[in-house]
């Protein structure tokens, strides 16, 4: 894999934009609970991290990998967010 040659957690903290006045959209797949929510823990402490409000994280479950798609479209069509807003899946 090529991310055996770069640590992903390695970033320059002064290169990333505020997250402060950010909404943010995360859907986890049920499928496998002890991976998918240390994933979902993860990006969801990194976001506050970066200035995040956590009312301005809004998780979303759903039952597999395959319907992470499905899930995203839902949270679309039923947030009406600015387009600022990011999407972690």
């Amino acid at each position: 894999m090529a991310t055996n040659l770069k640590n992903l957690s390695d970033y320059d903290p002064t290169q990333v934009p505020s997250a402060e006045k950010m909404k943010f959209g995360i859907i986890v797949s049920e499928w496998n609970p002890v991976i998918t929510d240390a994933l979902m823990q993860g990006a969801r402490d990194t976001l506050i991290k970066e200035g995040a409000s956590p009312e301005n994280i809004i998780v979303a479950h759903v039952p597999g990998s395959f319907e992470l798609t499905h899930g995203a479209r839902q949270f679309i069509k039923k947030q009406m967010w600015m387009p600022s807003s990011a999407w972690v899946v």
